[in-house]
This record gives structure tokens, C-alpha cells and sequence, in this order.
């Protein structure tokens, strides 16, 4: 087994590298279609004025919003008082729990990797929401007049890490039946 502390090594390089990545996308989204006074976005995310920025014309552009709820906008709507602790709290309490899982994941390289992206799209959304009161977003897919939620690097890179656990649960749920189907390979 590799020494302890470099075992870490993938969770923190990993999660700096999505946090670096996310925060600063999220600077050029703020600075680049941001048509509020220079320096600053507004303290209520609903009165974000943005441009929109084309990138592929019918699928996808750039623009600028501000989401004081968790995904898709969920409670959104409670008071400010108590939004922002609890989405920190919660915030909090996700990392400790990836932390211990990535501790537990032995030998499971696809798990780490999910735990790695989650947790640095986690922290990213996080400083967000201590520093402003809600998360920027600026990627914005449509088809027509249907568009998906505005999201940003901390979301893709957390979407991508719960599709990685799940195709970890899948493997490893088909190991165990393996193994259990062959009593040989269960001793081994």
C-alpha cells in the first residue's frame, strides 16, 4: 500500500486542480458577461444583468446567473438567514463524508477518482456561497425554447463524479456476485 499521506495525493491534487479551475471560469464569467458596475456582482443573485455570449447558436451559450438554491434552484426560496448556513453546513458535512469514504476506498481507483471530482466540485460551489450568498453559474445548454439549468465547472465536474460512483457501485456490485456465484474466487 502506498504511505499515507500519499495516498491523499489524487484527493487533494484532484480537488485543487476542479477548485482552480471552477473559481476561475467563474472570474472570466463574472468579468466577461457581467453587466453590472465593474468589480462586483450585485448581493441579490436574482438581479444579475448579463450578456449572452453565443457559442454554438441553438445548443449552447454563456451566460451569467446566480443560483441561491442547490440543483436546479432546490430551496432557493428559503430565507437568506437560514439558506446560507445551511447549504455551509451541508457544504461542511459532504466534505468530512467524502473524505472518510476516499479513506475506506482500498484499492478502488475508479471510486477515488468519483470522490475526488465531487469533492472539488463541492468545495468550489462552497466558496461561492461563503463569499457571495449563492453559487455563479454561466454555462447555459438549450434546444429551442427548452433549456437545461444553468450550471458551471463545480457541477460538471461533481455530475461527472456521481456518474463515476455509479459505475463503481455497478462494478463492484457485479465483483461481489462473481464471487459469490464462484466460491473459489470469493477465498481469493
Amino acid at each position: 500500500p502506498p504511505p499515507p499521506m500519499r495516498r491523499y495525493l489524487l484527493l487533494a491534487l484532484g480537488s485543487i486542480f476542479v477548485v482552480v479551475a471552477d473559481q476561475l471560469t467563474k472570474i472570466w464569467a463574472v468579468s466577461a458577461l457581467s453587466l453590472s458596475p465593474p468589480g462586483g456582482l450585485p448581493e441579490d443573485a436574482s438581479h444579475i444583468l448579463s450578456r449572452v455570449q453565443v457559442v454554438f447558436d441553438g445548443w449552447f451559450n454563456f451566460k451569467l446567473a446566480g443560483n441561491k438554491g442547490a440543483a436546479w434552484g432546490l430551496f432557493r426560496t428559503l430565507p437568506e438567514s437560514w439558506r446560507v448556513p445551511f447549504f455551509v453546513i451541508i457544504g461542511l458535512v459532504a466534505i468530512g463524508v467524502i473524505v472518510t469514504l476516499y479513506r475506506r476506498a482500498h484499492g478502488q481507483r475508479l471510486l477515488r477518482w468519483a470522490l475526488t471530482l465531487i469533492l472539488g466540485g463541492a468545495v468550489g460551489n462552497l466558496i461561492d456561497r461563503v463569499r457571495l450568498g449563492f453559487v455563479v453559474d454561466f454555462i447555459d445548454w438549450y434546444y429551442g425554447e427548452a433549456h437545461w439549468p444553468t450550471f458551471n465547472i463545480a457541477d460538471v465536474a461533481i455530475s461527472v463524479g456521481v456518474g463515476l460512483l455509479v459505475v463503481d457501485m455497478i462494478v463492484q456490485g457485479r465483483s461481489a456476485a462473481d464471487a459469490a456465484d464462484d466460491p473459489a474466487k470469493a477465498t481469493d
